[in-house]
């Protein structure tokens, strides 16, 4: 359909709107209206990108293909008429039901086919028309299930989906829209990975926070291995900072892979401890995999993603919000099979994670020291619970996860030699490209 703006004089303009009806006459006073109609009207190259959402490159591949008809065009810019681009925005938005993501497909068995992507697209389009409310979000998406293949293209389901959950069909291909313009931000190897799949962490299946999909960049392998997650204050001391790190190299020693939130402070110190020993480690962040936060660990990040793994239950679409990093506290319980706590005051997010880990049947160390400060009272608390143990050297913890897991879990204590890595004895670390 071509819209056209066809100029007679200054005073008369037939316009066509592009509804199939007859041309209207439009009369202007004077030319005042006339630059205030064409001002509305006719949209410059940028202001039609910023209009459809879209880059400028894919402007000009709907130009070329003959899907949009520019009606002028200079070197330095082109103009469009706003009645066309409102219908090419519509179909834009349905025909991105067709889930055209950068990602790959049929990696690792069926990760990543169309199938997953749809899946994934049409849940978080979901979540986004529940203004983020996951309570409310989940329930319908299951109920959805029942009814409809949610592996299908959104532009194939939208109506139904529409009927069932009382949302507009055009919101429902709007706000799906936005998503898969996240989606294509990811890189071409990272997973999407739903629950009740075989490489979704399986002890954060059993858990009640367990999100629905997970996307990880980097070595699923190391999903294989034993965890344990150490965290604690964002400014922690010295001597803090350097517990952290020899118990992220000791456990690293004993086959164990470290988890931490990617925060500054002890999250930080504990990622080091494991990547200076040349041990993989587990980032589970609050924000997408294509954001990085702190901006300070950039690089912290980026070599979490080559040498180990970034678990992210955030799709790219969504903003950042204060309540994300508590949920990420959660599924950084739920993988892991311990907490350790090294520094922490009595707000620290880092007790939000005991929380979950307690309530999650799983072990919650709290360090000698933390109990016999009299400053502070969540340790006294915190020991009388249960699953619960202090600890007052490395090997006394390892002591302890070891006679809860005897049958997975093997001490190996320290010795004068270069300490082992997950990459060697017998039960090694396997590269994220086998």
């Amino acid at each position: 359909m071509v819209v056209t703006l066809i100029i007679i004089n200054l005073d008369d303009i037939i316009y066509n709107d592009g509804t199939g009806g007859r041309d209207k006459m439009i009369q202007f006073k004077n030319i005042d209206e006339l630059k205030q109609f064409i001002s509305k009207e006719v949209l410059l190259t940028h202001e039609a990108t910023k209009y459809l959402g879209i880059s400028s490159q894919r402007l000009h591949q709907l130009v070329q293909s003959g899907k949009l008809t520019p009606i002028k065009i200079t070197r330095a810019s082109s103009l469009f008429l706003k009645s066309e681009l409102y219908e090419r925005k519509f179909e834009i938005e349905k025909s991105y039901g067709h889930a055209r993501s950068a990602l790959s497909v049929n990696k690792e068995g069926g990760v990543n086919t169309v199938q997953t992507i749809n899946d994934a697209v049409n849940y978080f389009t979901l979540l986004a028309l529940f203004k983020g409310r996951y309570k409310k979000c989940d329930p319908i998406y299951h109920h959805l299930a029942t009814q409809i293949d949610l592996t299908r293209p959104i532009n194939e389901i939208s109506k139904d989906m529409s009927l069932i959950t009382g949302f507009d069909e055009k919101e429902i291909l709007h706000e799906s829209y936005q998503v898969q313009k996240g989606f294509e931000k990811l890189k071409d190897d990272d997973y999407i990975i739903k629950i009740g799949t075989e490489l979704y962490p399986q002890l954060l299946a059993q858990t009640e926070q367990a999100p629905v999909f997970l996307f990880m960049r980097g070595n699923l392998n190391l999903l294989k291995f034993n965890t344990i997650s150490i965290v604690g204050t964002r400014n922690p001391s010295e001597q803090g900072k350097k517990r952290a790190q020899i118990l992220a190299e000791r456990l690293g020693l004993n086959r164990i892979v470290v988890a931490s939130g990617l925060a500054r402070g002890i999250d930080t110190a504990a990622h080091t401890g494991a990547l200076n020993r040349k041990n993989p480690t587990i980032a589970v962040i609050g924000t997408p995999l294509t954001m990085v936060y702190p901006k300070e660990n950039e690089m912290l990040q980026r070599s979490i993603e080559e040498n180990g793994l970034v678990i992210s239950q955030f799709a790219p679409s969504m903003s950042v919000q204060r309540w994300n990093f508590p949920m990420r506290n959660a599924v950084m319980s739920g993988i892991s099979l311990a907490t350790v706590i090294i520094e922490a005051g009595e707000t620290s997010g880092s007790l939000i994670q005991a929380d979950y880990a307690l309530k999650q049947g799983r072990i919650v160390f709290i360090p000698q020291s933390a109990i016999d400060n009299d400053d502070l009272k969540w340790p006294k608390k915190y020991i009388q619970r249960k699953g619960a143990y202090k600890f007052s050297t490395i090997d006394e913890l390892l002591s302890i996860l070891a006679t809860h897991h005897k049958e997975i879990f093997t001490v190996v204590n320290e010795s004068k030699e270069e300490p082992a890595h997950l990459s060697e004895g017998k039960i090694g670390y396997v590269h994220k490209e086998q």
